[in-house]
């Protein structure tokens, strides 16, 4: 009789432990899938940011492109006015925006470079840059290259 009660006691004490070590390995999972909602909340935020920031570099290009069509700005072409700028635009992050204007080898075209600079949550120095040609001719007359000849 005092054979079984030993092993009895033994088995009690055994699945004491087996509860103990999958409380431990359950911690330990709880603990990893935290610091992987953290990680992922952040890639979530700069990609949110990323898209911000090429929505305002394409919008600062269309409002060059719209600004080369028109004809007379302070009585010179609006085209020869273009020029390298920086601003910054606060929608709950701060972006700088830069645009670099270079002169190209072909007549009434400028090489166009606009980069939009954040600083993330975690404090990392985020970039993007958006490389474009805007020429000064109006695109409506784009499309008499099409028609042929009478």
């Amino acid at each position: 009789m005092h054979g079984h009660t030993a092993s009895s006691h033994r088995q009690r004490g055994m699945s004491l432990i087996d509860a103990l070590v999958a409380f431990l390995v359950l911690a330990l999972g709880m603990i990893a899938i935290a610091r992987l909602q953290g990680h992922l909340r952040l890639d979530v935020d700069v990609s949110r940011q990323r898209s911000e920031a090429v929505r305002l570099a394409q919008q600062d290009l269309e409002s060059l492109r719209g600004f080369a069509t028109v004809h007379i700005v302070d009585s010179r072409p609006a085209f020869d006015a273009i020029a390298s700028a920086v601003r910054t635009v606060d929608s709950g992050t701060a972006y700088t925006i830069g645009r670099d204007v270079m002169p190209t080898d072909m007549p009434h075209a400028r090489s166009i470079t606009v980069t939009v600079s954040w600083t993330d949550r975690s404090g990392t120095r985020q970039q993007f840059a958006l490389h474009s040609i805007i020429t000064g001719i109006d695109p409506a007359l784009s499309g008499a290259l099409t028609l042929r000849p009478h």
